[in-house]
């Protein structure tokens, strides 16, 4: 319930602010003709009715499954969404395990070699990474890797191979964090009473760590994982503009700047959804993976 609500609310705020923005997307639409063909394609889009009215007549077609349609593009909005969710689905896919095997290995890394060369290098190397501009990475990326040394393609997508450079943009600064996190918590758990007691049964070193203090950071480091959607979404769009991939992002931005109003919303409301989605799935694994949660709601 409190999703849908959600999802509502973003749909009432996207659809109020996208006409509030300065511009005409009908004339962006009918570009140099005349002020008749303009205003009838207001009419067709729906744009001279009060904002109430565009609103609940958007409603009402969601409800039937019609999420509108792109003048832009020339094709309904589901459509293209569906033309162009491949592209940003596979590069998450890259990005985002990446990050969390790479945060998960450093970040445990860290913390086991506390205050050593070790613990500097990854710490040093995760604070550089998350400083380092995404554009700016996207660049070098592209000037050395895919022009220079023509290892990689640079835009477009027609494979997984052109999702290699934007998911490394896009996972670099996420491993970071996730380092970073990791290794703060292990050392916070490494010092419970748990890890303490368990040393002193004479539990092996190996055990305790794994079986204790990492099982212990998962449910913390779950909930930065799902915090951390948002700051992928939102550099998906510069990345996904500067490599000219093919995906929401870019989809998103366009659409924006055209003022393509049923685009933008069916995209925004898809996002959201997709956001509620994960973080629930994320909420949900809690109960498997903290007792005492499941304690707390009663033994589920």
């Amino acid at each position: 319930m409190q999703g849908l609500l959600v999802v509502i609310a973003v749909l009432v705020v996207t659809f109020v602010l996208l006409r509030l923005i300065p511009g005409d997307p009908a004339r962006s639409v009918a570009g140099n003709a005349s002020e008749e063909v303009v205003e009838q394609l207001r009419e067709d889009m729906g744009l001279n009715d009060p904002i109430y009215v565009q609103f609940v007549d958007y409603i009402k077609n969601i409800f039937k499954g019609d999420l509108g349609y792109s003048y832009f593009c020339k094709d309904e909005v589901g459509n293209v969404i569906a033309g162009s969710y491949k592209a940003t689905l596979v590069m998450i896919g890259l990005a985002l395990p990446s990050a969390i095997i790479l945060g998960l290995l450093f970040g445990l890394l860290a913390s086991i070699f506390k205050d050593s060369i070790i613990d500097r290098v990854v710490s040093a190397c995760a604070v550089l990474v998350q400083s380092m501009p995404n554009y700016w990475v996207a660049v070098m990326l592209i000037q050395i890797v895919a022009v220079k040394l023509r290892w990689l393609p640079a835009s477009g997508f027609k494979g997984i191979e052109y999702a290699i450079l934007p998911a490394i943009v896009l996972g670099l600064p996420l491993a970071g964090v996730f380092a970073r996190n990791v290794r703060v918590n292990m050392l916070g758990s490494m010092q419970q009473n748990f890890s303490k007691a368990a040393k002193a049964r004479g539990v092996p070193y190996f055990t305790t760590l794994i079986g204790y203090s990492f099982r212990n950071i998962l449910v913390p480091f779950l909930t930065l994982v799902g915090s951390q959607l948002g700051f992928m979404v939102g550099n998906c769009l510069v990345i996904e503009n500067i490599f000219g991939y093919p995906g929401l992002g870019l989809q998103i931005l366009n659409a924006i700047l055209r003022r393509d109003y049923y685009l933008v919303q069916g995209l925004v409301v898809l996002l959201a959804a997709i956001f509620i989605i994960i973080n629930t799935i994320i909420d949900i694994s809690y109960l498997y993976l903290d007792p005492r949660i499941r304690k707390a709601q009663g033994g589920l």
